[in-house]
């Protein structure tokens, strides 16, 4: 990054777009909502040598040009796709998947086998949720399997449950405390436990992005458990953009804040504590929700300074029940996106999110 643009103000909006990858963003065809256009940078040059596996390797841009059209309509989507009006579609809602199986041009596959790691996060500066026995009470009430079936739909093979703090396809990932999130659910203790936690109706804001089909369906399902416990729920809908803006606002929710919102993160991001920006627990410095969990960046630091791997499982299970103590979020599953495209394209890498280097048509 040029240092003129390192030392701007936070507080400034950075508009100049450098770009030094395989592909440069063309600023000036950006259509906000709409479009997004990326070009062959001329002046890259990928490594010689080596698999491509990830972003490493050699990077190879074999497309002049990619447009990145966004397409809120997912039967619009599908339909564009089996007509070959585009190419590749990111992430097909899951009930349009045996539709789009069905197409002999077409390849729907899963590409990053880590998933995607579910939550339903807490704001923690306001109440009722930063009352933490208010949090630990909300455990026993959300069914990951519900979750995950509105999400992923009932192919399991697209959903993982008994998920708890980190990602369940990580070496760290353990069944400490699980007892809390796998027992049998029971709506009226729950209501007894918020009861005795000193919840007495207050009203809070529950933010959903409606143009987010997993995060919508799990919001959704999450509604409906804050209306079977009686809690005063105010469910607010949004457009993504718009809610992304009001989960980084600190303010009270009367004045544009929020409580609480289903989201989802890349299951890399939550494979340890080194990167899992839920866990993190320095207030104002932490991901939005902003929880302060001294205990929690404790074992974090400890984790990250022990050199043995035994050593590391072992934190991770202290860091697991810590977090059930503190509930910085509570765990909603994981989940997997297929991805459909053309059988002419070819090169698209397994293992990770979708890229467009490396990526040809046959």
């Amino acid at each position: 990054m040029p240092e003129r643009l390192a030392i701007t103000e936070p507080s400034r909006q950075v508009k100049e777009v450098i770009g030094s990858g395989p592909y440069s963003f063309i600023m000036n065809e950006r259509l906000s909502g709409s479009l997004a256009v990326y070009e062959r940078n001329a002046a890259y040059v990928p490594r010689n040598d080596g698999p491509p596996v990830g972003t490493s390797g050699p990077k190879i841009a074999y497309f002049d040009r990619v447009e990145w059209h966004t397409i809120p309509d997912g039967g619009t989507a599908a339909a564009a796709l089996q007509a070959g009006e585009i190419d590749w579609w990111e992430q097909p809602s899951s009930d349009l998947l045996p539709l789009l199986r069905k197409h002999d041009d077409l390849t729907v596959e899963i590409i990053d086998t880590l998933g995607y790691y579910a939550v339903l996060r807490f704001n923690h500066l306001h109440p009722p949720f930063n009352n933490m026995n208010i949090r630990r009470a909300l455990l026993g009430a959300f069914n990951q399997e519900d979750m995950m079936i509105a999400v992923a739909g009932d192919d399991s093979s697209m959903w993982k449950t008994g998920v708890g703090i980190f990602t369940p396809t990580s070496p760290f990932a353990n069944d400490a405390g699980m007892d809390v999130l796998d027992a049998p659910r029971d709506p009226a203790r729950v209501k007894r436990d918020l009861a005795a936690a000193g919840y007495n109706g207050e009203r809070f804001v529950f933010l959903v992005p409606t143009d987010s089909p997993a995060s919508n369906a799990m919001s959704e399902v999450a509604g409906g458990v804050f209306r079977t416990l009686g809690m005063n729920m105010d469910y607010q809908t949004f457009d993504l953009a718009t809610v992304t803006q009001r989960l980084d606002s600190p303010e009270p929710p009367e004045k544009g804040g929020w409580n609480v919102s289903a989201n989802y993160a890349p299951g890399f991001a939550a494979m340890s504590p080194a990167a899992h920006g839920f866990l993190r627990g320095l207030g104002r410095q932490s991901l939005f929700g902003w929880p302060v969990m001294p205990k929690l960046e404790e074992l974090r630091s400890a984790w990250i300074n022990a050199s043995d791997i035994e050593e590391q499982k072992r934190l991770c299970r202290e860091i697991q029940l810590q977090a059930f103590r503190d509930v910085p979020y509570i765990p909603l599953g994981a989940f997997f996106f297929a991805t459909a495209y053309r059988n002419d394209l070819t090169g698209i890498l397994k293992g990770g999110i979708p890229l467009f280097t490396n990526v040809r048509r046959a």
